[in-house]
């Protein structure tokens, strides 16, 4: 039978034996386990690289670094979007690495301190991991497998997606012109708000596509970009009489380092999310200098009332566009709250 494949990363050469001498012989599912060893970041990423079907990770805290660990599970989750691989954290210095703040702030599945750990425990969460592991793969292949499946469908739309793209790219074109046109101020109202749904569809469009851009950092001054969303919903905000404001913290640099196209992107997305959550309300966009270090908080919220958690496909998608957006930019997406507040954190 093919092994469950587990990844042990800790810099203590002990750790791996008693690992080792724990899951001799241990059987999950009549399959063996096989336990890869790496005594360093570095060696870990090379082994993740070998074997991709890696079932569960069990990653030491501190090692080259005092949290080199949570690099690593950023590493995973972020740079190979590797969202299957169960990630178990070890720690012999839970000072470096409090538990409720790792797993609030990180994608990992199970918290263990070395000096409560005991031989059942570890097996219990190896286990617990395997199971999951194994649900998610197995739900993966009925996916693919079914007749008329989300495959072939997903397929379809990225095929129509692409054609609509195409349509649409110059129409855009004109619409820019317009704008450039000596026109009369009516005509020109109705030219800069045929250009701003133009770029909504756009967007739209884009985020029906499952390809990813690659990150292009540039300088980026957040007062032009939020001018340009603000362009971009004031048609519908004229139509439906709420208003959307902007709010940056002087506290920020004048230009950040970014990549200009996804974050465009990430903001209109989370606007189009919280519109159709807000019911009519005032909508604002926020910007100020984050708790973490070298990161900024962006929030997209109604600013009075109660969100209305739409559970429709298309809100759906947005959230998970949102998420998938804020991690290509190398941040990422904190929970949204109770009054429907969407809140990313971003590096500088």
């Amino acid at each position: 039978m093919t092994p469950w494949k587990v990844l042990v990363v800790d810099d203590e050469e002990g750790i791996h034996g008693i690992t080792r001498m724990i899951f001799r012989g241990y059987e999950f599912e009549q399959r063996p386990i096989e336990l890869i060893s790496a005594m360093s970041s570095a060696e870990a990423k090379e082994q993740l690289a070998q074997h991709p079907d890696i079932a569960l990770a069990l990653l030491d805290v501190v090692m080259e670094t005092d949290n080199e660990g949570l690099l690593l599970v950023e590493y995973i989750r972020n740079e190979l979007n590797n969202r299957d691989i169960r990630i178990v954290l070890r720690t012999g210095h839970p000072g470096y690495a409090p538990e409720a703040q790792v797993i609030v702030n990180y994608d990992i599945n199970d918290y263990l301190s070395k000096a409560e750990l005991s031989a059942s425990r570890l097996l219990t969460s190896v286990v617990v991991a395997l199971r999951s592991y194994r649900d998610i793969k197995s739900a993966r292949q009925q996916a693919a497998a079914a007749p008329g499946s989300a495959a072939a469908d997903n397929e379809l739309l990225q095929t129509a997606a692409a054609q609509l793209d195409q349509q649409i790219e110059p129409i855009m074109q004109q619409s820019q012109r317009l704008q450039q046109f000596d026109l009369n101020p009516v005509a020109k109202d109705i030219s800069a708000n045929l250009h701003a749904q133009h770029q909504r569809l756009h967007n739209s469009i884009n985020l029906l596509k499952e390809d990813e851009r690659v990150y292009q950092a540039e300088m980026v001054e957040p007062i032009t970009l939020m001018n340009e969303v603000l362009h971009t919903f004031l048609p519908q905000s004229r139509r439906d009489g709420w208003l959307l404001d902007y709010s940056i913290d002087p506290q920020l640099p004048a230009q950040i380092k970014t990549d200009l196209k996804l974050l465009r992107q990430l903001i209109t997305s989370a606007v189009e999310l919280v519109i159709v959550q807000a019911s009519g309300n005032d909508l604002k966009i926020s910007m100020q200098p984050s708790a973490q270090q070298d990161h900024l908080l962006l929030t997209v919220e109604q600013t009075i009332g109660q969100a209305i958690f739409s559970r429709d496909i298309w809100a759906k998608h947005l959230l998970q566009q949102i998420e998938k957006l804020a991690q290509q930019l190398q941040g990422q997406l904190l929970e949204i709250e109770d009054n429907g507040a969407i809140r990313v954190l971003l590096p500088l």
